[in-house]
């Protein structure tokens, strides 16, 4: 996700929350990265922040809960992981949410918190973090910054190996464009996460190493079918 500084920082923050955390952020396209503005990266974190005090983990029959928990204990400890590596080499967090409890006492047995992550803002970011080379697969919104060019935000957006989902928000819509055609991803979205909007014409398909084939749109239809050719013999010039 790019943030340049002239976006709706509070659509743009809103988003990164919602599509960073969603399902716990396991979900294939989840927001990873989300390169920002310097000159706005201060206010676009406290937003964050704020978003991000709404998202609470916990079990299903907790009326307060936003996001369940992770797919297994192993998962929880990868994200962990990279979370705690991020802090070692210079990040910091802004916000580390709640875990809720069950309001079951019979169901609570169930419920083991080291399956649930909290929802965790993470700033000052860079690229020889663990986080940033390996997908996170979990409810954290990275936050990086960048020098507000086209030519950097690009460079930033394609350094990984890949390439699914991306997004650009800001209201010079000329450059959005310029920028979403040079990022290698299969979906780009302007000022939207590119599935919440994407018509069903659109092909979904991953660039680089995500992805196998892709389906949707007329160019997913035709990877069910395989091309055949009948050729006729052609007439000689004196019949």
């Amino acid at each position: 996700m790019i943030v340049f500084r002239d976006a709706d920082l509070n659509l743009a923050a809103k988003d990164a929350v919602t599509y960073s955390t969603c399902n716990a952020g396991q979900v294939c396209c989840s927001i990873e990265r989300i390169y920002v503005d310097r000159q706005i990266k201060r206010q676009f974190e406290e937003l964050c922040v704020q978003e991000c005090q709404r998202i609470k983990a916990g079990p299903f029959d907790n009326s307060e809960s936003v996001i369940g928990p992770m797919v297994s204990e192993l998962q929880r400890s990868k994200v962990d992981a990279q979370v705690r590596d991020a802090i070692s080499h210079g990040a910091r967090i802004l916000y580390s949410g709640d875990i809720l409890i069950s309001k079951s006492h019979q169901q609570e047995q169930h419920f083991s918190s080291n399956t649930f992550y909290p929802a965790t803002v993470l700033t000052d970011l860079t690229h020889d973090m663990e986080i940033t080379k390996e997908e996170t697969f979990g409810p954290v919104v990275a936050i990086y910054e960048f020098d507000g060019s086209e030519e950097q935000a690009v460079k930033l957006a394609n350094s990984t190996n890949y390439g699914l989902t991306a997004s650009v928000y800001g209201q010079d819509m000329v450059k959005c464009q310029r920028v979403s055609a040079r990022i290698r991803a299969g979906q780009v979205g302007i000022n939207t996460w590119s599935i919440l909007d994407a018509p069903k014409q659109c092909p979904f398909v991953g660039h680089k190493e995500s992805g196998m084939g892709y389906h949707s749109g007329s160019d997913g239809y035709r990877q069910y079918s395989v091309p055949k050719s009948i050729v006729l013999r052609k007439k000689n010039a004196s019949d």
